[in-house]
C-alpha cells in the first residue's frame, strides 16, 4: 500500500514538473530555456527563434542578419562586405575567430563569425553594446604588417583600432581619409545663419502626389469629419484633428479608421487601426520603425515593446506603455514637437537623456519653438536620433526622417554626417563623441581633449608631411 502511494505521488509530480516546463517552455518563462544572454540589440526578439533560426536547426541564418541589417551597411557603404573575405586565403586568417564548430574554413562570410549571440559568459551582451564577441585586436588576423606599411601606425597596438575617431568595422563613411582632410580645419561651431537641419518635404511630397493623381486638396474641418453616425467622437478629438497636416490634406476619419475586413473584403470602421494604416501613406517611416528598437516586436508578430521590457533607465510611470506610432505621435493631434523631444523623455531615465534640458541643444530647441531661432536650427533628441536625411529616391532628392534609431547608435560616429556636421566641424565633433562623460552631460561643456593620441587628424597631418617631403625629393 505504502509503495503504490509513492508510485502516485511520484508520478503526480512527474506530471505537475512536466506541466510546468510545458507551460513555461509556451509561456513567458521561456527565457530560463534560453543558452545564454541575448545582445542589447535582439533581447526584444530573443523569444522568437524562428527570426533567427530554423526550425530544428540551432545555427543562424545569414539572410535574417541580411534581412534587418543589409540595408544599414548599403546605405553606408559596407567598410568590410562579404566580398572582401571571399578568397579561401582570407578566410584561413581567420580561421581562430571562427565560432562555427566543425569549419574547414571560417565562414568570415557569415556575421556570426564576429557577432554570436547567448554567449554563456555573457561577453555578446555586454561588450561595448556592440555584441561583438571577437578580442578587441582581432583586426591583426588581416592587418598585421600595418605598422610596417604606414609609418603613422608605428607603435600603435591592435587594441586601438576601435578607439573613437579612427575605424569602424562596417560604417567608416564618417573618418575616410579624404573626408578627414576635407574638414581637418574646420572650427568647433558653424556659423549660425548656416547651422540647420534639413526642412522635411513630407507634405510637399504628399501634395505633389495628389497633383499628379488629377485630384484636389482640399482642407478639412470638424464639419466636414465623415465618422460613421453610429461613431461617438470626443470634441478635443476633432479639434485636435482639424489643426494637423492631415486635415490641411483632406485626411478624413475614414482614410485612417476603414479598414478592409479579412473574411469579406468589405471596409469596417475600427476604433485602433494600428500601424498597418500609418503605412498606407508612410511607408517608409514605418518601415524604419518596425527596423528599430522600438517596433522590432511588432515586426516579428509579437507584442508592442514597452520600456518596462528595456535593459536602459527607464521611467516607473512609463512601464507600460506600448511602442507604437500612436506612443509618440498622438492619436489625433499628431504633434511633431512632441514627438521630437516630450515624447522620448515620458520613458526614458538615463543620465544622458535627463541632462538634456540643461544643454545649449535645448536651448535652440526652444529657441525654435519660440520663434526666436530660425527653423530648424534647434535641437530636440530627435534631431539626433531620428535624423532628417536627404537622399535620392527614383531620381529625386526628398528628405526622410530616419525613424530606426538603431542606424545612429552604435558605434556613435554614425552620426557625423547625417548629424554632427550640420551645426559642428569634424574635428570637434569626433573629440565630442568620444568624450564620455559629455555624452552623458548631454553636450552641456566642451570636449575634454583630443580622442586620442595620437587622434586621426596627427596621423593624417604626418602622412601629408611625409608625402610632402617624398615629393620635394623629386
Amino acid at each position: 500500500m505504502r509503495n503504490g502511494l509513492i508510485w502516485v505521488l511520484w508520478l503526480l509530480g512527474t506530471a505537475m514538473a512536466g506541466g510546468y516546463l510545458f507551460h513555461a517552455i509556451k509561456g513567458p518563462q521561456q527565457q530560463l530555456f534560453l543558452p545564454g544572454k541575448t545582445t542589447y540589440g535582439h533581447y526584444q526578439i530573443e523569444l522568437q527563434c524562428s527570426a533567427c533560426h530554423d526550425e530544428g536547426n540551432d545555427m543562424v541564418k545569414q539572410e535574417a542578419c541580411i534581412s534587418c541589417h543589409g540595408e544599414e551597411l548599403e546605405r553606408v557603404g559596407d567598410s568590410h562586405p562579404i566580398a572582401k573575405f571571399a578568397k579561401s586565403t582570407d578566410a584561413l586568417k581567420l580561421l581562430p575567430m571562427d565560432m562555427r564548430a566543425n569549419s574547414a574554413l571560417v565562414k568570415s562570410r557569415y556575421c556570426i563569425t564576429c557577432h554570436v549571440e547567448h554567449r554563456s559568459d555573457g561577453l555578446a551582451a555586454t561588450k561595448g553594446g556592440m555584441g561583438l564577441t571577437q578580442p578587441e585586436n582581432y583586426c591583426k588576423a588581416c592587418h598585421e604588417d600595418i605598422q610596417e606599411n604606414r609609418v603613422t601606425h608605428e607603435g600603435l597596438a591592435f587594441s586601438t583600432c576601435l578607439a573613437a575617431g579612427c575605424h569602424n568595422f562596417h560604417d567608416n563613411s564618417g573618418l575616410f581619409e579624404q573626408h578627414l582632410k576635407d574638414h581637418m580645419h574646420e572650427k568647433p561651431n558653424v556659423v549660425s545663419d548656416e547651422a540647420r537641419v534639413p526642412k522635411r518635404d513630407f507634405a510637399q511630397r504628399h501634395q505633389q502626389w495628389v497633383k499628379d493623381q488629377g485630384k484636389s486638396i482640399i482642407k478639412l474641418t470638424m464639419a466636414t469629419a465623415d465618422a460613421p453616425r453610429d461613431v461617438k467622437l470626443e470634441k478635443n478629438q476633432l479639434i485636435a484633428w482639424q489643426d494637423t497636416a492631415h486635415a490641411a490634406a483632406g485626411v478624413n476619419c475614414t482614410d485612417c479608421h476603414n479598414v478592409k475586413d479579412e473574411p469579406t473584403g468589405n471596409l469596417i470602421w475600427k476604433d485602433n487601426p494600428g500601424y498597418a494604416t500609418c503605412k498606407t501613406c508612410h511607408k517608409d517611416e514605418v518601415h524604419d520603425f518596425l527596423g528599430s528598437r522600438h517596433g522590432m516586436r511588432l515586426d516579428q508578430g509579437l507584442s508592442p515593446m514597452t520600456p518596462g521590457m528595456a535593459r536602459l533607465p527607464m521611467l516607473d510611470t512609463a512601464r507600460d506603455i506600448q511602442m507604437t506610432c500612436n506612443s509618440c505621435h498622438s492619436a489625433h493631434s499628431f504633434d511633431t514637437q512632441f514627438a521630437a523631444m516630450s515624447a522620448c523623455m515620458q520613458c526614458h531615465a538615463d543620465e544622458h537623456t535627463l541632462s538634456f534640458k540643461n544643454s545649449a541643444h535645448h536651448d535652440a530647441w526652444l529657441d525654435e519653438i519660440a520663434g526666436v531661432g530660425a527653423a530648424g536650427s534647434g535641437v530636440s533628441c530627435a534631431t539626433c536620433h531620428l535624423p532628417r536625411v536627404q537622399q535620392k529616391v527614383e531620381g529625386k532628392m526628398q528628405t526622410s526622417v530616419m525613424h530606426n534609431q538603431n542606424d545612429f547608435l552604435r558605434p556613435n560616429e554614425k552620426m557625423l554626417r547625417p548629424v554632427c556636421m550640420q551645426c559642428h566641424g569634424l574635428p570637434f565633433a569626433i573629440d565630442a563623441l568620444a568624450d564620455r562623460k559629455l555624452i552623458d552631460s548631454n553636450f552641456s561643456d566642451q570636449p575634454a581633449g583630443k580622442h586620442h593620441q595620437p587622434s586621426s587628424f596627427d596621423m593624417l597631418k604626418q602622412k601629408m608631411n611625409l608625402e610632402h617631403k617624398e615629393k620635394n625629393k623629386h
